[in-house]
């Protein structure tokens, strides 16, 4: 059964539409990787790569996507 996605949303706020996804790895694997989701989604924001913890080469960075529509 699918939960109503209003539900869990503050009063007064409106929930987010689209996905988000977290994209983790070197640096240029995380920009080819946003690249790729760019061909499926429409992309509608990517944050800033943040380092991972410790010593590693990895970063992370953040995208908001939705669906691309079927009119073109």
């Amino acid at each position: 059964m699918a939960r109503d996605r209003h539900a869990d949303s503050p009063a007064g706020s409106k929930p987010a539409l689209g996905l988000r996804i977290r994209l983790m790895g070197l640096p240029e694997e995380v920009s080819a990787g946003a690249d790729a989701l760019a061909e499926v989604f429409d992309v509608v924001e990517v944050s800033s790569p943040y380092p991972c913890r410790g010593a590693s080469q990895n970063v992370r960075a953040y995208l908001q996507v939705r669906f691309k529509s079927s009119q073109t």
